[in-house]
């Protein structure tokens, strides 16, 4: 009996596929007995996603063993999601996270939990009535200047890999986007409508006065060089950051804002 109890108190992670308009987002659900909140995983823009994998995995894992279910989902068109990478939007995107809010809705409190590009995803959910609370980890201003930190990695990267011939720069690689012309990152072919439609996706007021207005609150993290390593270990390869902080501070302010028995929920972790 004993065995049977400690079995059903470990959250379960049930691996799906979400049906969206012409293509199914997969998506993972880790599900816990009797949850306090819900939270949406908003993760990283297309190349970014392996990258941050791990701990995006992790932080999916430490909120379930305290009572908080969470869904992930890869972007349509990215990862295990079908769909043509090269015929998605940001606008695309932002539907379907609407759709998976949708899809949540329930007695529980929802929070919308975004990373880099997720975070203008998830903001721009929130700013529409969706959600309960929201969590932005390092938010661009908008997506391109997620796209040009991006492009800048992938140019540093390719110095180091790539022959003399085949190298180019940043600012080739924008060009060339400018130009009308594709180009591929990581795997992804990024068209020149993407870029363009990059400058006008930006991410919506987060400040204190947007929390007072929406009425539901708002925690935006600002990454320094070494804490985004963390999530994005390829830009320091020699060194893994301990980033249990930001699990624990952030789990910290969705326990208080959400769930009227965090002190119950510590106690048990603890």
């Amino acid at each position: 009996m004993q065995a049977q109890i400690q079995s059903e108190a470990i959250p379960r992670e049930k691996a799906d596929y979400f049906r969206v308009p012409g293509a199914h987002l997969y998506t993972v659900s880790h599900r816990v007995p009797d949850p306090l909140a819900r939270v949406l995983l908003i993760g990283p823009f297309a190349s970014e996603r392996h990258f941050s994998y791990h701990p995006w995995v992790r932080w999916a894992r430490y909120l379930a063993t305290r009572r908080i279910e969470v869904l992930r989902y890869d972007y349509r068109g990215v990862g295990e999601s079908t769909g043509v990478f090269e015929e998605m939007s940001f606008k695309t995107w932002s539907e379907d996270v609407e759709l998976l809010v949708d899809s949540l809705s329930s007695r529980l409190p929802l929070v919308l939990h975004g990373l880099e590009l997720g975070a203008i995803l998830a903001a721009r959910a929130f700013s529409l009535g969706a959600g309960d609370a929201l969590l932005l980890w390092s938010p661009p201003q908008d997506a391109n200047q997620a796209l040009r930190a991006i492009l800048r990695r992938w140019a540093g990267l390719e110095q180091l890999f790539e022959s003399v011939e085949n190298r180019k720069s940043a600012s080739e690689y924008i060009r060339l986007l400018e130009q009308g012309t594709s180009i591929e990152v990581q795997g992804y072919r990024w068209t020149s409508h993407l870029w363009r439609e990059s400058f006008h996706f930006d991410l919506p007021p987060t400040d204190e006065a947007a929390a007072q207005q929406h009425r539901r609150p708002v925690k935006l993290v600002r990454f320094g060089r070494n804490q985004a390593s963390g999530i994005t270990p390829y830009l320091h390869r020699d060194e893994i950051k301990d980033i249990d902080w930001l699990y624990s501070s952030s789990f910290d302010w969705v326990s208080q804002v959400l769930a009227p028995s965090a002190g119950e929920v510590n106690e048990r972790v603890n």
